[in-house]
């Protein structure tokens, strides 16, 4: 029994030690979509810009497209379907095998046009996870609720809010910039912030911000987040939604 603890014991010190060179990646990346004739072109075999895309709806598209476009001639559109009580909406695009570990700082900016002013309860814009043999890790994602922003954890812990009473509703038919800022920490010691338009609509410290799952070398969380995923991630179930996101960048800033 001593020596299989051991064992364990030494298994855990060596991933612990070599994880970050054995799931190291990119911790910076940008588009303006300028340089795309279409989504094909976005979507590499060899993954040199976007990953994948999520289209739950056969009837949900993602393009490049001219109609809205904030400092050059091109954005991305996301159209989708509304979600149901049988079927979740997604219509969204993800850059993944990137690196951002626990101690670091991640900046998620975007810039997002959403069109029409329906009510749009639980529509999510941005998710940050772990890619993950089977699916992914739990992460964080930004959500529209109210037609206002908040953080939501995928794992167990309490939603960050706006302050109450100091609420401040979302721009509709307008590009407005969005920036996510999290320090990741698997105890309590992460931050987040959330500033809309230059406006710092949430600050929080003392968070948790990684899962604490420690299993990595099977089935759970190297301490860090790899995949960044912006557009519909999940729409409401309010209505169809038609929105452009523009001059994303993902990075990390300290």
């Amino acid at each position: 029994m001593k020596k299989y603890v051991y064992f364990l014991f030494c298994m855990f010190i060596f991933h612990s030690c070599d994880k970050e060179k054995l799931f190291d990646g990119p911790n910076y990346f940008e588009d303006n979509f300028e340089s795309y004739a279409s989504l094909n072109d976005a979507l590499l075999p060899d993954e040199t810009f976007w990953s994948f895309t999520q289209l739950t709806n056969e009837f949900n598209r993602i393009s490049v497209d001219t109609t809205h476009a904030l400092s050059g001639k091109k954005s991305l559109k996301f159209d989708a379907k509304q979600s149901n009580n049988e079927l979740l909406s997604k219509c969204s695009i993800a850059k993944q095998n990137m690196a951002f570990w626990e101690g670091e700082t991640i900046r998620i900016s975007a810039w997002y046009f959403i069109q029409g002013n329906h009510s749009l309860n639980w529509l999510f814009l941005m998710d940050i996870e772990e890619r993950t043999p089977i699916g992914a890790g739990p992460g964080m994602r930004l959500a529209l609720v109210d037609n206002k922003l908040r953080i939501e954890y995928k794992f167990n812990e309490k939603d960050v809010t706006q302050a109450l009473g100091q609420e401040v509703d979302f721009p509709r038919d307008q590009w407005v910039e969005l920036i996510l800022e999290i320090k990741l920490s698997q105890q309590n010691k992460g931050s987040v912030m959330l500033w809309q338009n230059g406006q710092r609509i949430i600050e929080s410290q003392n968070n948790r911000t990684l899962p604490k799952d420690l299993l990595y070398f099977q089935q759970g969380t190297k301490g860090m987040y790899s995949s960044c995923e912006i557009g519909i991630t999940a729409n409401s179930k309010d209505t169809d939604l038609i929105l452009w996101v523009d001059d994303i960048k993902f990075e990390k800033v300290h």
